[in-house]
């Protein structure tokens, strides 16, 4: 039977149903569709998909060694630092997926492949690690539980009183703020030394 050779992008789409199919992701019609196609030039450079109302994106490359995997891993960081997705999930694809029979054989050769993955969160860069399709799913539950948890939203939060605090205090010192503010608000300069008695 004769092979083609399929996309990085497409893996990513399939490797991403094979996780809805485990209950994890949910995957955009739009971007089914564009698999679907025989030439699949719609398709996003990056794949996203929905894990309990968080956005993952999956960026995935054909294993051809270091340059790879370095490309790899700055566009996924970027994903994350740019703020398209608070989790990123590179993979790292064996070369033996590049050419397959048809998308269904492409499927049942991804199920059972190993795959180097690392999973990047706004809190942690991860590890480059070994992983079938069931070890992903567990590795991403866990970063999931992990961006979720107590001590990341405590850390984000007095992030945000940190910033709202130091923004306060340049305010108060700040006449040309307050001026500003001022004019922007509609304020009357004098709104300041009216009586406490006047009723206008």
């Amino acid at each position: 039977m004769p092979t083609f050779d399929v996309r990085e992008e497409v893996v990513n789409v399939i490797l991403a149903e094979l996780l809805e199919n485990r209950g994890l992701l949910s995957v955009p019609e739009t971007i089914r569709k564009a698999v679907a196609k025989k030439h699949n030039r719609q398709l996003p450079d990056i794949t996203v998909a929905d894990f309990l109302g968080i956005r993952i994106v999956i960026e995935g490359r054909f294993d051809t060694g270091k340059n790879s995997r370095d490309s790899l891993l700055k566009d996924s960081k970027e994903r994350v630092e740019q703020g398209i997705s608070p989790v990123c999930l590179a993979a790292l694809y064996p070369p033996t997926l590049r050419s397959v029979e048809s998308l269904p054989k492409l499927r049942k050769r991804l199920e059972s492949a190993t795959l180097t993955i690392r999973v990047i969160t706004e809190s942690d860069d991860g590890n480059w690690a070994e992983a079938s399709v069931d070890d992903i799913a567990d590795a991403l539950r866990r970063s999931y539980e992990l961006l979720v948890s107590d001590d990341i939203v405590v850390s984000s939060v007095a992030e945000i009183e940190s910033a709202i605090d130091g923004a306060s205090e340049i305010f108060v010192h700040s006449k040309a703020l307050k001026e500003r503010f001022r004019k922007v608000l509609g304020i009357p300069a004098d709104a300041d030394h009216k009586e406490t008695g006047d009723e206008d």
